[in-house]
């Protein structure tokens, strides 16, 4: 199929990574006897559930169920899809995919996303290298007091007015400008020109994880609406999904104590050139449930600070709504009130970097936060405002994943509207224990599902099977798909589980055998092996019992034939011979 990645890659790529150093680059992961453990990421956990397999190449999560390899992880964390997930790995390998039969670049997606960054990266350092040569751009930064090395630090660029002006400038030849038109990343208008849509702006390179520019923002020059705009959305390039800034963070910081989080791109760049290097943007824009998640992949403290106007306070309860869902017991939120017509980049030329500090130090919790604003207009003397503030305010509440953080909100509510038995909260609490208990229905361990759940777990064991032509003409339910892993196994005598399931992924066995992936089967892994070769003599012993019972009901009724008496000699043999 065109297109197509070989399985021989993915497995190679499966086999040079250690999904250990891969989740413990994510989450931190402690060793506990052979495997790791971690709180699971996927849902709000208690007590550590998250479970690694270094041997089995697997993760699985003992609260919630989630597991898989280490593209399953990269699919679910990073929120990629399969083709994304193995870039993922190719680049932290330094290897290229090899797509089957030789597939035409243009024709295919993942090297048009290649062709895009390249272009993208181009077109920056184009933007870069005219910033310097344009005095009015360059001016109109230093007097916002951003150094030489603060732009050369984010990259920051400039498009001319036109881009006539653009090309003679810098010598763009027409190949290049071709395939910036081809990939939209210059436009052509309805007079024939040629433009760039940030022509007259400076530009903010957005960056991914890696460092490739994948987008824009721009700032005018002039007193031309709008102040900012963003580049339009691409392959490459999903605004509701970048953190811009959080690339120049991590160079620093692998694991940032906090993010802070301001609203505009010279904003950023204005408090890390004061040493405040934590500091990222949501690109102007709304926040996203996309861009809450990799905060808080990226810190379990996420602190906003928003302009001290009316509009930045309005963005920072709004913000605040949209991240409950996403607070638990190990990730919070604060908040930066500035002063009335205040932003970060005036506050911080007028009060200095310590001055800064100290803010960020006495940074409002999230509790003080909510309250602050929830109760903004309510009167507390009266009822029907008290009632109202209960109908706005437990709906928010319940949305925190965390019971321990909604009954003490819950407790803080009814201080406040006068509800002081605590009994109460006692059986709130009791009930909300009873409704998140977890109760897990497995079905009955059965034999087949026991020998196959090990073979999974254990494909190593393979090697035990001498044969399997006694299971050839098998009526026991589950004998096709042993002797299909099986075959498997023994093909590739060097798979774990995590590339064992990797090789079926696309097949329809593959949502058995996560499951059997998955069961606990109360072995110790000295007896691993015996048990396993138990199975097979068992199964064996009750295929041989079936066709006995068969026998002996037609020989009843119709009688057997010679051969059938001769087979029936030779199983009551064997059964015998095996007590």
């Amino acid at each position: 199929m065109s297109g197509k990645i070989p399985k021989h890659f993915i497995n190679d790529l499966l086999y040079r990574t250690n999904i250990v150093e891969v989740i413990d680059s994510r989450i931190k992961l402690k060793k506990k006897g052979k495997n790791y453990q971690t709180h699971c990421p996927f849902h709000n956990d208690k007590t550590p559930s998250f479970t690694v397999s270094y041997e089995k190449q697997f993760y699985y999560c003992f609260g919630c169920n989630i597991h898989g390899n280490v593209i399953d992880f990269l699919i679910n964390y990073e929120n990629l899809n399969f083709i994304e997930s193995i870039e993922e790995l190719s680049l932290m390998h330094g290897l290229s995919i090899p797509f089957e039969n030789n597939i035409i670049p243009n024709n295919n997606d993942y090297f048009k996303k290649q062709k895009l960054y390249l272009l993208t990266n181009q077109i920056s350092q184009l933007y870069e290298k005219n910033l310097m040569l344009t005095s009015a751009a360059y001016n109109y930064l230093v007097h916002r007091g951003i150094s030489k090395s603060i732009m050369e630090y984010f990259c920051i660029g400039f498009s001319n007015f036109t881009w006539d002006l653009f090309v003679k400038k810098l010598h763009i030849n027409k190949k290049l400008e071709t395939e910036l038109l081809n990939n939209k990343i210059i436009s052509i208008n309805n007079k024939k020109k040629i433009y760039d849509p940030f022509q007259g702006r400076i530009t903010f390179p957005i960056h991914d994880k890696y460092g490739r520019t994948i987008g824009f923002g721009g700032r005018t020059i002039k007193q031309i609406l709008p102040k900012y705009i963003n580049s339009t959305e691409t392959s490459i390039f999903y605004k509701g999904n970048q953190i811009y800034g959080l690339y120049q963070v991590k160079k620093k910081h692998l694991k940032p104590k906090y993010l802070l989080v301001v609203e505009g791109y010279i904003d950023v760049i204005m408090l890390t050139q004061n040493n405040i290097d934590y500091v990222v943007s949501t690109l102007g824009t709304s926040i996203t449930k996309e861009q809450i998640k990799i905060l808080f992949r990226n810190t379990d403290t996420v602190i906003y600070c928003y302009d001290g106007d009316n509009a930045g306070r309005n963005a920072a309860w709004r913000t605040l709504k949209i991240t409950l869902p996403y607070i638990s017991d190990k990730k919070t939120v604060k908040f930066i009130v500035l002063p009335e017509n205040e932003d970060p980049d005036t506050i911080i030329k007028k009060e200095g970097e310590q001055k800064f500090h100290l803010r960020i130090k006495n940074a409002i919790t999230m509790s003080k936060f909510f309250f602050k604003n929830i109760l903004k207009g309510i009167d507390l003397s009266s009822s029907d405002d008290k009632f109202h503030l209960s109908v706005n305010a437990l709906p928010l509440i319940n949305s925190i994943p965390s019971d321990t953080i909604q009954i003490y909100l819950r407790q803080i509510l009814a201080r406040i509207i006068g509800i002081l038995d605590d009994y109460q909260f006692e059986k709130f609490l009791q009930q909300k224990m009873q409704k998140h208990k977890i109760l897990k229905c497995t079905n009955k361990p059965t034999l087949m599902r026991t020998l196959i759940g090990l073979l999974v777990q254990n494909p190593n064991l393979s090697k035990l099977v001498n044969s399997t032509k006694k299971f050839k003409n098998s009526k026991i339910k589950g004998i096709p798909i042993f002797l299909e892993i099986l075959k498997t196994c023994l093909e590739n005598p060097s798979f774990n589980t995590g590339q064992l399931l990797e090789f079926y992924r696309n097949s329809k066995i593959i949502h058995i055998l996560k499951i059997l992936s998955t069961l606990d089967h109360m072995i110790v892994e000295e007896k691993i092996q015996n048990v396993f070769l138990d199975l097979l003599n068992n199964i064996y012993k009750k295929d041989l019992e079936k066709r006995q019972e068969y026998l002996i009901s037609k020989e009843r009724i119709h009688g057997l034939t010679k051969n059938e008496k001769k087979e029936i000699w030779s199983i009551n043999k064997k059964l015998k011979n095996s007590e």
